[in-house]
């Protein structure tokens, strides 16, 4: 396995190359048969290493004992594969096992091969368009939809950043657009806009990001979005230290848990009307952090508590508190201050030094929207959640964050 030039640490789809040198920097890898080919036999013998009981599956154990005790494997580095592992486990065993889990064997080689195909067959049908392109991705047998919205300013020569916006409950990724407006700004201030669709029950209705990785919805979205951010920057040219997720609703929620576990690809977050589940992996620290939400949302409560205010939903904490846990997370400690004409609270997170920042707006008699969206009935009509939300995104590199962290 050869890692990409001038890649950070982590386990990417660059980096899950294992074949050919690394020397070749576009990719014809993935489109080459023979290279295909190569592949495979390079998964079964690093699959061969990992399956110490030779059962044909690959639990957790065999993971972290295998890594361990890596041997030499010509072209193909253990401790990439057993991270590849270890990072899509829950994806690939649900490929493998019954949809309630009652056979949790592990992870086969059938499975495996099978995730790496569809990653191939969705990068070979990413182009880089101008406008809107619709792209299906299979993922736990499931198809998944998304829209790549290129500005007409992009330039193949020349890295743009890139935004993934993700809807809200019951919504869909047009009318997340719509309502947000983020296509209208990507051609303004020159970014590549991602739109993906969450899963959904009764058919693609219902739809609902898998926060906390509840079992009822199956879906794996972090590793959805992880494969976005591997297959998008390898087909269109991403500032890949420039990759921010946003979110509105449930989708904030996802955008914030995704964030979580991503902060090695993703430089900041931005969550509109969105929440952080009681129970659900926190910050991991070095992820730049901007929270809205309004103080009389009534269906992720600004305050905490319930979802929708029904007994049998998740809790979430404060957004006060959420504020508080990516200003921990990031080592810096709070203040307050009061924007002057807006009906709005501004706590700030800022270190000078390492360029960390963590903000959350606190929207006086504010309401589960989006602020000055067209269908906003947010009082606070000057403020524009999509202005904020890029303004502040803009302002952060991952590569400044990690150069001024390791100065600071």
């Amino acid at each position: 396995m050869q890692p990409g030039e001038n890649q950070s640490e982590g386990d990417n789809l660059q980096q899950f190359r294992l074949n050919l040198s690394s020397n070749l920097k576009d990719n014809s890898r993935f489109v080459d048969e023979t290279t295909r080919e190569r592949e495979r036999e390079k998964i079964a013998e690093l699959f061969g290493h990992f399956d110490i009981n030779g059962d044909g599956f690959i639990e957790k154990k065999e993971i972290a004992k295998a890594d361990k005790t890596p041997k030499n494997i010509d072209g193909a580095d253990p401790h990439l594969f057993a991270n590849f592992l270890s990072e899509r486990y829950k994806s690939l065993m649900q490929s493998s096992n019954d949809e309630w889990f009652f056979e949790n064997n592990g992870v086969s080689l059938k499975d495996i091969n099978k995730y790496v195909e569809n990653m191939h067959a969705f990068n070979d049908r990413v182009i880089d368009r101008r406008g809107d392109s619709t792209y299906k991705l299979t993922l736990q047998g499931r198809e998944r939809e998304v829209t790549v919205h290129v500005p007409p300013t992009y330039d193949a020569s020349k890295p743009m950043p890139m935004v993934m916006m993700l809807h809200g409950f019951m919504q869909d990724k047009d009318e997340i657009a719509r309502t947000s407006a983020f296509k209208e700004k990507a051609d303004k201030e020159g970014f590549i806009a991602v739109f993906p669709n969450a899963t959904g029950w009764l058919g693609n209705h219902l739809r609902w990001w898998n926060v906390g990785n509840d079992h009822l919805f199956r879906s794996d979205d972090v590793d959805f979005i992880r494969q976005l951010t591997d297959v998008i920057p390898s087909k269109l040219n991403i500032d890949q230290d420039r990759i921010y997720l946003v979110g509105f609703s449930n989708g904030a929620m996802m955008a914030q848990e995704a964030a979580a576990k991503l902060n090695d690809r993703v430089a900041a977050v931005a969550s509109v009307s969105g929440g952080m589940l009681r129970k659900q992996d926190k910050p991991r620290g070095d992820m730049n952090a901007l929270l809205i939400h309004g103080s009389m949302d009534d269906v992720i409560p600004a305050s905490g508590g319930v979802l929708l205010d029904l007994c049998v939903a998740p809790r979430v904490i404060s957004a006060a508190k959420a504020f508080e846990v990516w200003a921990d997370a990031n080592g810096i400690k709070p203040t307050l201050t009061k924007s002057s004409g807006e009906p709005i609270q501004t706590y700030s997170a800022v270190d000078t030094e390492s360029g960390r920042e963590v903000t959350f707006y606190n929207i006086k008699d504010g309401n589960h929207d989006w602020p000055g969206a067209f269908n906003s009935s947010t009082p606070a009509s000057k403020f524009n959640a999509t202005d904020a939300v890029w303004d502040f995104l803009r302002r952060h590199s991952k590569r400044e964050l990690v150069a001024r962290v390791r100065e600071a």
